[in-house]
């Protein structure tokens, strides 16, 4: 038998000055019906999906994630995202991916694996960074690399994100895009809001390819007939 002397340090931190965070959650349907969390951690966003955490299944890679997951009572399952998802053909109702999938190698395989597993007329709630924000043209442009690099493997603009997902049969059916309002925070920071407070907006669509840093999209499952 296993034993634990101490609890685990948190692989991801809940953090109120990621207000995506709190935007995919609104986004959350008012009927979860059977849903997964792809990339769950320890159950960070579960947690703040406005108290409708106990229908959710956390899906992670990591074996000490998922420990930590099971025992606050919740359906956890251990698998590799590149490797396709443990769930059968139209099995779930919906799907969260909270900063995920510029992680993974195969995203596309993976979005296609999603359509599978969510019945038509499913949702999808994403979010994700994006490449082309003017402060990574910047690095690129000064010659220096992305700032995730070794740590995000996909880079996505916003085109071809929703191409991988209209190829794989989902709609984009409510968005926002949220940007960091550099000037503002290091005011807010000299007026003693702390060293690392961050000013967010919420970028308007005719903006969003210059000063969006994240994507948070809920998507619709469509039907497969033509």
């Amino acid at each position: 038998m296993e034993t634990q002397t101490s609890a685990p340090s948190p692989l991801r931190r809940r953090d109120p000055d990621r207000p995506w965070y709190a935007y995919a959650a609104r986004l959350l349907p008012a009927e979860l019906g059977r849903w997964a969390d792809l990339g769950c951690g320890r159950g960070e966003f579960i947690e703040q999906s406005s108290g409708k955490e106990q229908s959710g299944i956390g899906v992670d890679y990591a074996l000490s994630s998922a420990r930590a997951f099971r025992a606050s009572g919740r359906p956890v399952v251990v698998a590799d995202l590149n490797r396709g998802l443990p769930f059968a053909t139209g099995a779930l109702d919906g799907a969260t991916m909270i900063e995920v999938i510029e992680h993974i190698v195969r995203a596309e395989a993976l979005v296609a694996e999603l359509a599978r597993v969510i019945r038509p007329g499913g949702w999808l709630v994403v979010t994700t960074p994006n490449v082309v924000h003017v402060a990574y043209r910047w690095r690129a442009l000064t010659g220096h690399p992305p700032k995730q690099e070794g740590y995000h493997y996909r880079f996505f603009t916003r085109d071809t994100l929703a191409a991988i997902f209209a190829e794989a049969g989902f709609r984009l059916a409510a968005q926002a895009s949220f940007g960091k309002q550099a000037l503002l925070s290091k005011l807010a920071r000299l007026a003693g809001k702390g060293p690392k407070h961050k000013v967010r907006w919420v970028v308007p669509r005719p903006l969003e390819t210059l000063f969006a840093q994240h994507f948070v999209w809920r998507l619709e499952r469509m039907s497969d007939s033509k």
